[in-house]
């Protein structure tokens, strides 16, 4: 039973030896354009360390066999992340945020200067789901907080959540996936980061 298990995991979720590690940055991701309804420049803000679950916290390329174990976590042999996803999800937001023109500035959690704003992103999802042997889809999912500065009060939190179908089902397909879901992730949270720093409103979602 177990020997056809894997042999069946082998079959729908192969991959070819691999040279780099897989990442999610696009070669010339695109700046996203202005969406606060306002010309006046953002105040600063901070970019907190993305954090993460216990699970995410590893460059195992992570996957699951939907049609066959869904509540099973498997992970590629010869596949790997070229980080943790936590960190690849930081770089892509502070560069999202940075090319957006919107803020002052946008700081990097451990950089020095007094920032306005607080963003905390936790990332609650980051894995390839097939549906089937031939098919499935890349799932990135988390939450935004953002957070006065000064006394560190929560003014807004959302939820998203992100999936893009797999060109292949291998890990190449997958990556291809898990970048196109990932720029919908850190857009949307830097389009919301926005929105809610320009207009002060105060909102709490799940």
């Amino acid at each position: 039973m177990l020997a056809g298990l894997v042999l069946l995991a082998a079959g729908c979720a192969s991959s070819a030896p691999w040279r780099a590690p897989y990442d999610i940055t696009p070669p010339h991701p695109a700046p996203l354009a202005s969406s606060t309804g306002t010309t006046m420049m953002l105040p600063v803000l901070r970019v907190a360390r993305v954090s993460a679950a216990h699970w995410l916290k590893t460059d195992a390329y992570q996957y699951h066999l939907l049609y066959q174990e869904p509540q099973r976590l498997l992970a590629y042999r010869d596949a790997r992340w070229v980080g943790t996803p936590p960190q690849m999800m930081a770089n892509r937001l502070q560069h999202q945020l940075e090319d957006s023109g919107q803020w002052r500035a946008v700081l990097a959690g451990q950089s020095n200067g007094a920032a306005t704003w607080l963003l905390q992103v936790r990332l609650t999802e980051f894995v390839v789901n097939f549906s089937g042997p031939d098919a499935g889809r890349a799932l990135v999912a988390g939450t935004a907080t953002l957070v006065k500065a000064a006394d560190y009060q929560v003014v807004a939190q959302h939820g998203f959540r992100f999936t893009e179908t797999l060109p292949s089902a291998s890990a190449q397909g997958g990556a291809v996936a898990m970048a196109g879901a990932s720029e919908h992730f850190v857009i949307a949270v830097s389009g919301w980061a926005a929105q809610v720093a320009g207009t002060g409103k105060s909102t709490l979602r799940p």
